[in-house]
């Protein structure tokens, strides 16, 4: 015992040890040790891959011919022809054994052989064990495709036999079909794929598709004069394969030999159809949404990308390209305005009602030629999860952004914001900050329509749109405060039918400026004392509106700015979620399309007479008339498409 005790003490001081393992249980490992084995293991797998590319079709379809089951035991197969390459007799005996134990009803696709995938560049990288699972791009990050582009089913733009008097010297093959027919039939083939070759992004992004039906592209493909196989002389039968928005015609013989294979739509870089990319791209600059365009497909049973694949897309090549062609428009207007001092409009829009809002998004418009110069998108998470600061750390971004650039802020107009209003007097004195002055009117408005009520004051009603309207008319007039505040007050007499009054010194001091009243009047005059005379005096003479008054001297408005804050639905519309980084593209589509069609004219009849469109107004429930203008030209969709294509080229 004694013994015992001392070694357990004396194992006891030395370095830990870990637990022995429980026989029927798995090891347990800590985190950085699971780290450390997957990195290994990663490391070790890492070594052994080859990527084929493009040829992966041809390799998966001699893994079927040769019924092996690993990917290295086809390559055993190509090194081991590639190495008695030299000695043909021996090679042709050889192939044809291996063939023969393999399978003896079927012999080697000429199209799928070897001469092509033997000159691989060995810098290339093949996963030893499992094709499907590695999707990357160039640049290292995670771009997962979907399930439609399986590897194994991916074809070139147009595949065509070549070399076939080498496969004959090699595998021992003949063919007993009519030489010529054969080659004629290549040759339109290899235009074909030169057509089909996706060179240059501008030639694909500007290419018109087409709706086809199946059963007419097969009408198509079966009057083509197809020669017989290659391999076995037997018949070839033409059949559709789709995969995503894509269609593959597939000349097949009973035997199972393929013959041909065509694609409709170009791959780039050997893993994005083009078409794909151009259905993301239009279903986003169109401001329209995944889920509704593809209901819609679904409907016409049209082939059409996944979601998967949309949203990779939409990740890597399409919300960069927004964001750039924005930049480039708002630094082109900043140059434009450098060395002017602008008066600038500010509004703020959130993407949901009350607090449920995620994003706030407020823009700056030039008061001078109405564009937009900047947007700025918070998230409420920049907030601590406050909706009622946003706007204002909004306002504060998108102020220093442009100040930054150097542009020369006269003038701030904005809503009436307490907090907008104190940040400026803190952090931009230098700059004038002034309110919307429909804003203001609306509140007033607003507070004399609920005073009229109640029970009453229902005389005041009468006197609400006059009111608000000798409102507009003071803040215009008026030059100074003072000067407001001498018009204003007359208000209080005048409705009393007081045209005439005086100071409390008894001086003459005041009139009203209209001409002399007529006998008969729409509207009765209130009475001196009265409710609805005291409850609009108490709301026009309130200390905390006639402290605002000098936000409202300049008279300037914010309503063109209203106007493309409405715009903004047509991208990002509120009955839809987001992304931060797609919802903020999607307000630059609107900003983009914005600037572009600012200066539209309106339309004119053969007469030279204005052509009007009809306007629905819900909240007063009347049809307005307005000039039409002209339709919008989206010009800058081609060069947006194209930069779209250029990027995926350059990744």
């Amino acid at each position: 015992m004694q013994g015992l005790a001392m070694s357990s003490s004396s194992s006891s001081s030395a370095s830990p040890s870990p637990p022995p393992r429980r026989p029927g249980r798995p090891t347990i490992y800590s985190p950085s040790e699971k780290k450390r084995r997957r990195k290994s293991l990663e490391r070790k797998r890492a070594q052994s891959r080859i990527c084929i590319r493009e040829q992966i079709g041809r390799w998966m379809s001699l893994r079927e011919t040769l019924n092996v089951f690993s990917h290295a035991e086809v390559a055993k197969f190509l090194l081991d022809l590639y190495d008695s390459y030299e000695n043909r007799d021996v090679v042709c005996k050889e192939s044809e054994v291996k063939i023969q134990k393999v399978d003896r009803n079927s012999t080697l696709n000429a199209e799928k052989d070897v001469p092509q995938t033997s000159s691989t560049s060995a810098t290339e990288r093949l996963p030893c064990e499992d094709l499907e699972n590695d999707s990357t791009d160039n640049s290292g990050e995670e771009f997962t495709i979907d399930n439609e582009y399986d590897l194994s089913k991916s074809f070139s733009s147009v595949k065509h036999l070549k070399n076939v008097s080498l496969a004959e010297d090699i595998l021992g093959i003949t063919d007993e079909c009519d030489a010529g027919s054969q080659d004629d039939f290549i040759e339109s083939f290899e235009e074909t794929t030169h057509d089909m070759t996706l060179d240059d992004a501008q030639d694909i992004s500007h290419e018109k598709m087409h709706i086809v039906y199946d059963h007419c592209l097969l009408q198509l493909a079966t009057k083509i004069v197809m020669p017989k196989c290659l391999f076995c002389a037997g018949e070839v039968d033409v059949s559709i394969q789709p995969v995503s928005s894509c269609v593959h015609l597939i000349w097949k013989c009973s035997a199972g030999h393929v013959a041909f294979e065509w694609s409709s739509q170009p791959l780039i870089k050997g893993q994005i159809y083009a078409g794909d990319l151009a259905l993301s791209s239009a279903v986003i600059l169109s401001g329209n949404n995944f889920g509704k365009i593809s209901q819609m497909a679904n409907f016409m049973k049209l082939t059409f990308t996944s979601a998967n694949t949309f949203f990779g897309l939409q990740r890597h090549f399409i919300v960069p390209t927004i964001e750039s062609f924005w930049c480039r428009m708002k630094q082109h207007i900043l140059e434009e305005l450098h060395g002017k001092e602008v008066v600038i409009m500010g509004d703020g829009h959130m993407d949901g009602p009350g607090h449920s809002a995620q994003y706030c998004v407020y823009s700056f418009m030039d008061l001078e030629t109405k564009q937009i110069l900047g947007v700025e998108i918070v998230d409420k998470r920049k907030t601590q999860l406050n909706s009622p600061f946003m706007e204002k750390e909004a306002f504060r971004r998108a102020l220093q952004k442009l100040l930054d650039e150097q542009l020369m802020v006269k003038e701030v107009v904005t809503e009436a914001h307490a907090q907008i209003s104190a940040l400026i007097k803190k952090k931009f004195p230098y700059v004038i900050h002034s309110y919307d002055i429909w804003g203001g009117a609306k509140n007033l408005g607003n507070k004399l329509i609920e005073a009229s009520r109640q029970k009453d004051c229902r005389h005041l009603l009468h006197w609400c749109s006059d009111i608000v309207n000798y409102f507009w008319f003071c803040c215009k007039e008026a030059s100074s405060y003072e000067k407001f505040i001498g018009m204003w007050c007359g208000l209080v007499h005048h409705v009393v039918n007081e045209h005439q009054w005086a100071s409390g010194n008894g001086i003459i001091e005041g009139r009203c400026k209209h001409g002399p009243q007529m006998d008969e009047r729409e509207k009765e005059w209130l009475e001196k004392g009265s409710k609805p005379h005291t409850e609009m005096c108490r709301i026009i003479l309130d200390k905390k509106f006639l402290r605002n008054i000098p936000y409202f001297l300049q008279f300037r408005s914010i309503f063109d700015l209203e106007q493309f804050q409405q715009h903004v639905h047509m991208y990002a519309t509120k009955r839809y979620e987001y992304t931060y980084p797609v919802y903020r593209a999607r307000c630059f589509l609107a900003a983009i399309d914005y600037n572009m069609h600012l200066n539209r004219q309106t339309m004119h009849n053969p007469q030279n007479q204005l052509i009007y469109r009809r306007i629905y107004h819900r909240k007063s429930g009347r049809w307005t008339l307005v000039p039409k203008k002209e339709n919008k030209p989206y010009v800058y969709i081609d060069n947006m498409m194209e930069e779209i294509f250029q990027r995926c080229l350059e990744t």
